[in-house]
């Protein structure tokens, strides 16, 4: 089992346990279709017009592309659109150590409007599926710590700031003002202008967090 696997059946369960589809789906942005959608669109390899769904997004914004096993050039993006597929995957370890941060990133702005309620914890938990018991355990514990935000931000390798904002964007469903003060943190440490987050926004069709 990959920690890619791992992630992406969190990013499934964090959906349903905050209810993305609903807050964010009808929303307008260059997705078309919203949050719901776009990760809908996953398994499709395709959202809202937008090339590879999440994939292909967080490719573009930047990170190492990586060297899987087997020796073939692929983006942490195809690797993760290939592992919500089903498919077997074989990660580099720089890529697993992506999909370990991108998993704290999910699970910390899932807890940033205060706490992850025990039913929410037990619908992320039931999409890990067949994921082993050390990954499982990742998961329990990055859930029940407390929330260190600066201590997260420092551990960020430089050049995936944009793709572990995006994910921290997926976990959130921007109805509350500590989620909209969390993004707004995780912006400032990371250095991400106002604009590149609006756009970032606007890609997965999530109401813009600037003016």
């Amino acid at each position: 089992m990959s920690l890619i696997s791992t992630l992406g059946k969190v990013a499934m369960g964090i959906a349903v346990a905050k209810g993305l589809g609903k807050m964010m789906g009808g929303s307008k942005g260059g997705s078309g279709g919203g949050i719901g959608d776009l990760l809908g669109g996953l398994v499709g390899g395709k959202s809202a017009g937008t090339k590879g769904g999440l994939g292909g997004i967080l490719d573009s914004l930047g990170g190492s592309k990586g060297r899987n096993q087997e020796g073939n050039q692929g983006g942490f993006g195809d690797l993760f659109g290939n592992a919500m597929q089903g498919k077997e995957i074989n990660a580099s370890s720089e890529q697993e150590q992506q999909a370990e941060i991108m998993l704290r990133a999910m699970i910390n702005a899932a807890k940033s409007d205060g706490n992850i309620s025990e039913d929410e914890q037990r619908k992320i938990t039931e999409h890990l599926g067949d994921v082993s018991r050390e990954e499982a355990e990742f998961v329990r514990k990055e859930i029940n710590a407390p929330l260190d935000t600066k201590g997260f931000i420092q551990s960020i390798p430089r050049g995936m700031e944009q793709q572990v904002y995006l994910m921290s964007l997926m976990a959130i469903d921007l109805d509350s003002n500590e989620e909209a003060h969390y993004l707004d943190q995780l912006a400032k440490g990371l250095n991400i202008s106002k604009d590149v987050c609006n756009q970032i926004h606007a890609k997965v069709g999530a109401p813009a967090i600037y003016a």
